[in-house]
C-alpha cells in the first residue's frame, strides 16, 4: 500500500468516525427522522454533482424501482436507525457496532448455505464478546433507552448486510458510484414524511445545522466518493481496511469535541470487535483463512 492511498484510507477514516458525533449534535435537536432523511438528500444532492461533473447518467427511469426499494433498505431506514440510536449510546458505541456489518454478512451468508472458514466464525464468536462487553461492563446504565439503542444500532448493521446482498444481485457490476447517487435519491424519498412529521417547530441552532450539512455533504456524499476513489486504485481487499479506522476515530473525536469518556470497557469492546472484523477478513497471522469447518468437525 502506498503513502497516497495510506493517505486517503486514514482521511476517510476520520471522516466516517466523525459522522457518529455529528448525529449526538443534530439528534436531540431535530430528531432522528430529520437526520436521517436530511443526511441522505445532502448526499443525493452532493452524488449528483459529482456524476454531473464526471457527465454519468443517474439512469433514474431504468432503476428507480431498484433505487427506491435497496436504498430504503440499505441507506435509508439503516441512517434512521444509528440515529435513533444516538439518542441514548455515545458517538463511540455507535462506531463500534457499525463494525459488526461483517458479523452479520457472516451469518447471513452461512443461512444461504455459504460454510463459514474457522477464521470467519470465530470472527463472529468474538464479536458478539465485543458488543456484550460494551454493554455489560461499559460506562452507560442499561435501561430501556440504552437496550433499544444497541438493537436499533444492531439492526441498523444488519440491514447493511442484507443491503450489500441485495445491491449485487439487482446491480451486478453497474457503476458504484452511480448506484449509490441513486439509492441515496430512492432511500430518502421515503422519508420525507417522516421529517416534516418529526421536523422542529423552530430553526434549530446553527451548530446543528452546520452538523447535518456536514453529516451529509462530509460523511456520506463526499465520504463515498473517495471511497470509490480508493476501491478503484487499491482494490477491495485494502479499501475495506477503513473498517479498523472508523471507530477509533470516532472514540477520538467523540472524547475531544463532546467530552465522551474513553473507558477501558470501551477499548476493550472496540478491540475485540476489531479484532474480530480481522479474523473475518482473514488478516490474522497463524490462523489458515480458508479452513473450512468441516475440517475442524472431522478433526
Amino acid at each position: 500500500m502506498n503513502a497516497s492511498i495510506f493517505a486517503q484510507l486514514v482521511v476517510l477514516g476520520m471522516i466516517w468516525g466523525a459522522s457518529f458525533m455529528f448525529q449526538r449534535i443534530t439528534v436531540p435537536v431535530i430528531g432522528a427522522g430529520m437526520t436521517g432523511a436530511g443526511r441522505m438528500i445532502f448526499a443525493a444532492l452532493t452524488l449528483l454533482g459529482v456524476l454531473a461533473l464526471l457527465r454519468k447518467p443517474l439512469q433514474w427511469r431504468a432503476r428507480w424501482r431498484d433505487y427506491l426499494v435497496v436504498g430504503f433498505i440499505v441507506m435509508g431506514l439503516p441512517l434512521c436507525c444509528f440515529a435513533l440510536a444516538a439518542r441514548s449510546l455515545p458517538a463511540g458505541y455507535l462506531a463500534v457496532l457499525n463494525a459488526t456489518v461483517p458479523l452479520f454478512a457472516v451469518l447471513i451468508g452461512w443461512v444461504r448455505g455459504t460454510q463459514p472458514s474457522v477464521s470467519k466464525l470465530a470472527g463472529v464468536v468474538v464479536g458478539v464478546l465485543g458488543v456484550a462487553t460494551l454493554a455489560k461492563f461499559g460506562h452507560l446504565e442499561m435501561s430501556l433507552g440504552t437496550a433499544i439503542g444497541f438493537a436499533a444500532a444492531l439492526f441498523a448493521s444488519f440491514l447493511y448486510a442484507v443491503g450489500a446482498i441485495m445491491a449485487k444481485q439487482r446491480y451486478g457490476d453497474a457503476d458504484p458510484l452511480v448506484i449509490t447517487a441513486g439509492n441515496l435519491i430512492g432511500g430518502s424519498l421515503p422519508l420525507v414524511p417522516l421529517a416534516l412529521a418529526t421536523a422542529p417547530a423552530a430553526l434549530p441552532p446553527l451548530n446543528v445545522g452546520l452538523a447535518l450539512v456536514a453529516l451529509g455533504i462530509l460523511c456520506t456524499g463526499i465520504a463515498y466518493a473517495l471511497y470509490f476513489r480508493i476501491l478503484r486504485a487499491a482494490g477491495v481487499e485494502r479499501a475495506v481496511t477503513v473498517t479498523f479506522l472508523v471507530p477509533l476515530f470516532a472514540l477520538i473525536w467523540a472524547a475531544l469535541f463532546l467530552g465522551e469518556p474513553i473507558t477501558w470497557a470501551a477499548l476493550a469492546g472496540c478491540a475485540l470487535v476489531l479484532f474480530a472484523v480481522a479474523l473475518i477478513f482473514e488478516k490474522v497471522p497463524g490462523i489458515k483463512p480458508k479452513a473450512p469447518l468441516a475440517a475442524i468437525k472431522q478433526a
